[in-house]
């Protein structure tokens, strides 16, 4: 979905068109001024090699709706379902035994831990969007834009994407967007606890 502002943008690029300086210092201002700023929020965040390697398991158990939860001590991972944490509190833990494991949460004991949780729709939704511009067919591209601007995208979107040539694609895409997020959450807990 284009941004509003969009709207006021172009039809001003539209007047000057054809004027060949002032499309050049609307290009040296782009080049000098944003694309900087856009440049310096997409550096890869690199993260020590012993979390890396979990990098991919976490992406992949918060593509499913999972909570996880990483120990960053001795790099054990826990998944919960999210409704499973919802309905968790510790009167349920007493009447049910946790010697039993039915609430066992291991994360409730670790000293220094990592959470990480499905992202939000907003940003599962600006996935969807790069996505979309990624397209090489136009055709697709077109009927992707117009199911995000329409109601109810997440469902439709889906449900195109899964009946399509793109299926593969998608979920590979997606799968590298989680895999940035959880190497930003370790990296920013990491300068967090070397902060303290």
């Amino acid at each position: 979905m284009p941004h509003p502002l969009l709207s006021q943008i172009l039809p001003i690029l539209q007047v000057v068109q054809d004027d060949k300086e002032k499309l050049e210092q609307i290009l040296i201002f782009l080049k000098a001024e944003i694309l900087p700023q856009i440049e310096s929020e997409h550096i890869e965040v690199v993260i020590p090699e012993k979390y890396e390697a979990l990098v991919h398991t976490i992406a992949d158990s918060l593509t499913a709706g999972m909570l996880c939860f990483l120990n960053m001590e001795t790099l054990e991972v826990e998944d919960i379902p999210k409704s499973y944490l919802d309905e968790y509190d510790e009167e349920m833990a007493e009447e049910f035994g946790e010697e039993e494991g039915v609430f066992e949460l291991k994360h409730l004991q670790w000293e220094h831990k990592c959470c990480f949780e499905p992202l939000p729709s907003s940003e599962s939704f600006r996935i969807m969007e790069n996505f979309t511009e990624r397209v090489g067919d136009q055709k697709v591209q077109q009927i992707l834009i117009g199911i995000l601007n329409r109601k109810k995208p997440f469902a439709n979107f889906n449900n195109f994407i899964h009946n399509s040539d793109y299926r593969e694609d998608w979920f590979a895409f997606r799968l590298d967007a989680y895999k940035t997020h959880v190497r930003e959450e370790i990296y920013l807990e990491l300068k967090r606890k070397n902060e303290e």
